[in-house]
């Protein structure tokens, strides 16, 4: 509690003995209450009146001149305040400029010295400064007052160095502000190209991209909307049999009902007859009159039915409502293509990795197998069948084409960088190899770790190649008839990945791209 009191001490009127209002600071660095000053001046301690055309400190009877005085409020450590480098700790005012020259933070009446002797009117005065650390060298702890113009950057007089163009920061500023407002003006009209371009850019893309979207889901609609159909058909005309053997069912089963409750009541008439005749005492009339009996029961009731499935018949209508399914489906192939062709890349062949029977021509786009050509590897990168494409994949989706014509054989798709290339290659993707290849007439197949065959509709003249690496996946696809081949999935790229084309010696194979 001392302590609080020993501090606020320092912030009472001398006049009212109460904390600062408004406080007012005399030239002679005194401060009052502004409206205690106002109200009486005093002499000492007698509490004479003073003459107000020449007032005095109430407190050291220093003459003042009123239009002098100072309404300054006491430095209160609060944020955004600078305190005076010159006041008394017990009595500190806010300061209202700083002297980049002294590295000085000055309240109004400590400045005064820099508004009126010549020797400090050269120095530059500066809104308050909180840290000086920013305008003073680190190094040698004197003020930023150079520029140099090949390290772009504020130097003390003491950074200079030999051969180095320095200018005063004052020149550099006005250099700056010459083309400061140019440069405003510049900016603001990109700034308003940009956003007009992005309006537009952003319009154009949305509704392009609401176009394509509308048109895809139309698309896919169309198609799972004829799966459906063919399969309501299917089903329709497989249960047309069983619900037509179910009606027959219902017809028998009424017929026999209605035989059956026939012949209950005829059995119900004899039981009467016979026991009105049980006491005829006339025995001619007895006989006479006894009814017809069948000479045996027979329980006919029960209903027999052929309730075994008839599998010709499912399977003469499955296996075409599968292929119908399949031909629908084949549809999305085509919207699948026209998504990925967005990421078609130029794939040029890289020789480097070439097997020696293989001749790369000029502009990397065909390879075809040479003449006399002798079999043992001279390079540490070629392959020992099969050449590299240049394109390195690391991430994201591409999407080129290979011409295969009608050749007689091929391999093609994607291989790991550090894939084995000599010897005996096993193309498997445990290896590094996702491979599609064509042997003989109509004999296609995959080398998954158990080689796949694939059967397709159409010998392919153009094979589409789809990577993407982040869903870790390869596709193969007919560009002649838009169809899909076969999609490696799971695939384990661990690292770079190249196109790979292998043709016969005897063919051509050409890699397209953009």
């Amino acid at each position: 509690m001392a302590a609080v009191d020993h501090i606020t001490q320092y912030f009472k009127c001398t006049i009212c003995k109460k904390l600062f209002e408004n406080p007012v600071i005399l030239s002679c660095i005194h401060a009052f209450c502004k409206s205690c000053l106002n109200q009486t001046f005093c002499k000492s301690c007698l509490n004479q009146p003073v003459d107000m055309s020449n007032p005095k400190c109430p407190l050291c009877l220093e003459a003042l001149e009123r239009a002098r005085m100072v309404e300054l409020s006491l430095y209160t450590g609060k944020s955004g305040e600078i305190p005076c480098d010159n006041c008394e700790k017990k009595q500190m005012f806010r300061a209202v400029k700083s002297c980049s020259t002294c590295l000085l933070s000055y309240c109004e009446h400590h400045l005064k010295p820099h508004q009126s002797m010549e020797r400090l009117r050269g120095h530059k005065l500066v809104k308050p400064v909180e840290r000086w650390n920013k305008r003073v060298c680190g190094v040698h702890g004197r003020p930023l007052d150079l520029y140099s113009t090949r390290d772009k950057r504020c130097i003390c007089a003491l950074c200079v160095k030999p051969g180095v163009d320095v200018i005063p920061v004052e020149t550099e500023r006005k250099r700056r502000e010459a083309k400061q407002q140019t440069t405003i003006v510049q900016s603001e009209s990109m700034i308003s190209q940009g956003r007009n371009k992005l309006k537009e850019n952003d319009q154009s893309l949305f509704y392009s991209s609401q176009d394509e979207i509308n048109r895809e889901q139309t698309e896919i609609r169309e198609v799972f909307s004829a799966v459906m159909d063919i399969v309501r058909r299917a089903e329709k005309e497989l249960i047309a049999p069983l619900e037509d053997r179910r009606r027959s069912l219902e017809r028998e089963m009424e017929e026999k009902t209605q035989k059956i409750q026939e012949d209950l009541e005829e059995y119900k008439n004899i039981i009467n007859h016979l026991n009105q005749t049980q006491n005829e005492e006339d025995d001619i009339l007895f006989l006479q009159s006894y009814p017809s009996v069948p000479a045996e029961f027979r329980d006919d009731r029960g209903v027999s039915i052929d309730t075994e499935p008839n599998f010709c018949s499912m399977r003469n209508i499955t296996t075409p409502v599968l292929t119908s399914i399949r031909n629908r489906l084949e549809n999305l192939c085509f919207i699948e293509l026209r998504r990925i062709q967005r990421f078609l890349v130029d794939v040029t062949l890289d020789e480097e990795t070439a097997y020696p029977a293989l001749e790369v021509s000029q502009d990397g786009k065909t390879v075809r197998g040479k003449a006399n050509a002798h079999d043992s590897l001279g390079r540490p990168k070629q392959f020992m069948s099969g050449i590299l494409g240049k394109l390195q994949i690391t991430t994201g989706k591409a999407f080129w084409l290979v011409e295969v014509g009608q050749k007689t054989g091929w391999k093609l798709g994607v291989v790991r960088e550090n894939a084995n290339r000599t010897g005996k290659v096993s193309y498997k993707p445990s290896e590094g190899y996702w491979v599609i290849v064509f042997c003989g007439p109509n004999t296609y197949g995959a080398y998954e770790e158990n080689p796949i065959q694939l059967h397709l509709s159409t010998k392919p003249q153009k094979v589409g190649v789809f990577v993407d690496y982040e869903n870790a996946l390869i596709s193969f696809y007919n560009m002649d008839d838009l169809s899909h081949i076969y999609t490696f999935t799971q695939c384990r790229f661990n690292g770079t990945i190249r196109p790979y084309f292998n043709p016969p010696l005897n063919i051509n194979v050409t890699s397209h791209g953009k």
